[in-house]
C-alpha cells in the first residue's frame, strides 16, 4: 500500500508537507510542490486508509453538494433547474439531521482531496462526465450519489429518461405537422443529458423518415445566448418552423427574442421546452414542456444517500419518468413555412 512517506521520497519533500497537501492545509506550500504532490499520489494510486481515518474522526454529519461549473470562473446554480434542485435536496438532507454544504468544482481530483479534508458524510454530485465520475471513484471512499450522469461506473445515479422526454417533445411537434424541426441547446462531446436529449429528438424525427442532421442549434442556457439562437433558427437554410429546446429557460429567452423580431409564438414558430419550471406557465405565451419532478429527484437522491450512510453500498440506478406538458407555445405550421420577420 502506498503511504505518505512514499509519496514525500518521490517528492523530495517531507510527510508534513504531503499531509497538508493532500488534506487541503496548503495555504503555505507553493503551486509547484502542490502540483507535483497531487501528481505524485495520483501516479502511485494513494489511497488514503479507511480504517485510519474512522480511528482519529468522527461523523461530521455533513454532506457535500458538488456542483461542476461548466467553466473556470462559473459559479454555477445560475440555472433556475439547479436552483430548485439545490433547495430540494437542502431540505431532504436536514430532515434526515444531516448539514449541506455546496462546492463549486472544475476538477475532479483537487474535488476528491477536498472531500477528504472536509471530512464529509457522503457526497452529491451534479453535472459530472462520465470520466471524472471513474476518476472520484477512484480517490474518494465516502458514499456517493451522482445525479444526471451517464456512467457505466459501479455509483449510484439519479436522472430522467432524457431521451423520452425530448422524443416525445418532437413527436409531439411532428402531430402538430412540422417537419422542419430544430433541437436548440448547449454542445456536448461526451455521453451526458444534452447528447442523450438528442438521440431522442433523432429518433423521432428518423421515425417519420425525417434526416435529424444538421438540425442541431448550439446555444448555452442563457437569455444572452436564446437572443443569438433566435437569429440563427431565422436564417438557417432549413427553414425552421418549429424547435424542442433542452431547457425551459433558454425557451422563454427565444420567446422573448422573436418577439423584438416581430415573429409571434405559436402563429409563426412553435417551441417545446424541458423542465416545466415555474415560471413556464407565467409567461406568454406559456409554455409547452417535459416535465422533470425535481422534488422526486432531490428525494430519491437523499434517499440513496442515507441507505449508504447506513451500510448498503451496492450502487443503484434511479431513472424518472418524463412527462409531457401541452401548453399554448405549440400551432401548425402557418402557410408558406418558415417564419418571416416583421417590420
Amino acid at each position: 500500500m502506498v503511504t505518505i512517506a512514499d509519496i514525500a521520497r518521490v517528492c523530495g519533500v517531507s510527510k508534513m508537507t504531503v499531509s497538508n497537501v493532500l488534506n487541503g492545509r496548503d495555504e503555505r506550500v507553493s503551486a509547484a510542490t502542490k502540483k507535483k504532490v497531487l501528481d505524485a499520489a495520483a501516479e502511485l494510486n494513494y489511497q488514503p486508509s479507511a480504517a485510519a481515518r474512522s480511528l482519529s474522526v468522527a461523523r461530521s454529519e455533513i454532506i457535500s453538494l458538488v456542483y461542476y461549473a461548466a467553466a473556470e470562473g462559473d459559479l454555477g446554480l445560475s440555472n433556475p433547474h439547479d436552483a430548485m434542485l439545490l433547495g430540494e435536496i437542502e431540505r431532504h438532507v436536514s430532515a434526515a439531521g444531516k448539514h449541506l454544504m455546496i462546492h463549486a468544482a472544475t476538477d475532479a481530483a483537487d474535488t476528491a482531496r477536498r472531500l477528504r479534508s472536509w471530512n464529509v458524510d457522503g457526497a452529491v454530485f451534479l453535472g459530472v462526465l462520465a470520466d471524472e465520475v471513474e476518476q472520484l471513484r477512484s480517490h474518494q471512499d465516502v458514499p456517493m450519489v451522482f445525479i444526471d450522469a451517464y456512467t457505466d461506473a459501479a455509483v449510484s445515479t439519479v436522472g430522467i429518461d432524457d431521451a423520452l422526454g425530448s422524443h416525445e417533445a418532437t413527436r409531439h411537434l411532428l402531430a402538430a405537422g412540422h417537419r422542419s424541426i430544430a433541437f436548440v441547446g448547449p454542445g456536448a462531446t461526451s455521453a451526458g443529458v444534452i447528447n442523450a436529449r438528442f438521440a431522442g429528438f433523432s429518433r423521432a424525427l428518423a421515425g417519420e423518415g425525417i434526416d435529424p442532421d444538421g438540425m442541431r442549434v448550439i446555444a448555452n442556457l442563457t437569455f444572452a445566448d436564446a437572443d443569438a439562437a433566435a437569429d440563427d433558427l431565422l436564417e438557417h437554410s432549413a427553414g425552421f418552423t418549429a424547435a424542442v429546446v433542452t431547457a425551459d429557460i433558454l425557451a422563454i429567452g427565444l420567446i422573448k427574442a422573436f418577439a423584438r423580431r416581430g415573429i409571434r409564438v405559436p402563429e409563426d414558430f412553435s417551441l417545446v421546452g424541458f423542465d416545466d419550471l415555474p415560471m413556464a406557465d407565467m409567461v406568454t405565451p406559456s409554455l409547452t414542456t417535459v416535465r422533470q419532478d425535481i422534488a422526486e429527484k432531490a428525494r430519491a437522491t437523499v434517499e440513496l444517500l442515507m441507505e449508504q450512510l447506513d451500510g448498503r453500498r451496492d450502487p443503484r440506478r434511479i431513472v424518472l419518468d418524463p412527462v409531457l406538458v401541452t401548453r399554448e407555445s405549440v400551432a401548425s405550421p402557418r402557410d408558406g413555412g418558415a417564419p418571416a420577420r416583421r417590420p
